[in-house]
């Protein structure tokens, strides 16, 4: 008896241990995609209390998920004032699209190469990012973007690189979105030169294209930041 006793119990403390688990990644997955679209604006303060009303769970979890989110760099924790998002900056952008650009160019030159279908798919990516952009929907926009860059990355053969762009682009992702409230496009002509050069087998000049492509993103960034005096284009 005592040894199915300890089983059940067993059971049940694996089943709370998942469930606590579960809480933790939907209130990250909440704030991180609130933070990215700016529902939760740069330098706001978090409140846990509203966070776990939204998310339909207890404080515990939000805590939990408050530390994971400070460790990836999208809270900090102020003494005695609580949690707080971190906010765009030029100086982020510059230093973050500078790993962006060493690590994507690097793995992209080195890729194996893509079949006619796999560059079919690209282009039918891009046509669709297009129209996204032409009905205003950053949203889509940002994912299909994703989406197009990482089928080109997954070709790397470096399962360590594509890790480290992953946790890049959590971030990147604010700046892409505020990159298409000053894009006349979605970056359609950049995205083509890259699926050219793969298609002619020429890898140097595709991680070239990508090169061309993120510093542009930054010049346009940075020229339009000039406008404004503080939280630029007034995030989200």
């Amino acid at each position: 008896m005592p040894t199915k006793t300890r089983k059940v119990k067993s059971k049940r403390l694996t089943r709370t241990s998942q469930s606590a688990d579960s809480s933790v990644a939907l209130v990250v997955e909440h704030l991180r995609q609130g933070i990215v679209s700016g529902k939760y604006k740069g330098d706001s303060k978090i409140l846990p209390r509203q966070i776990a009303d939204r998310c339909k769970t207890s404080f515990i979890p939000v805590r939990e998920a408050l530390r994971i989110m400070e460790s990836e760099g999208f809270i900090i924790f102020r003494h005695n004032r609580g949690a707080w998002v971190t906010t765009v900056s030029l100086a982020d952008l510059e230093d973050l699209y500078d790993l962006r650009v060493t690590l994507e160019c690097q793995l992209v030159a080195k890729s194996n190469p893509f079949s006619d279908d796999e560059l079919e798919k690209l282009k039918t990516t891009i046509q669709k990012m297009s129209n996204a952009y032409a009905n205003n929907d950053s949203g889509l926009v940002v994912k299909l973007n994703q989406k197009f860059h990482f089928k080109i990355y997954e070709h790397g053969n470096s399962e360590r690189r594509l890790r480290m762009i992953r946790q890049l682009w959590m971030h990147a992702e604010r700046y892409q979105r505020l990159s298409l409230k000053v894009r006349h496009n979605a970056a359609d002509e950049e995205h083509l030169a890259i699926v050219n050069a793969l298609a002619a087998r020429n890898h140097d000049l595709a991680a070239e294209a990508l090169r061309t492509h993120l510093t542009t993103t930054v010049s346009l960034l940075k020229a339009g930041w000039q406008k404004v005096e503080s939280n630029p284009f007034n995030e989200g």
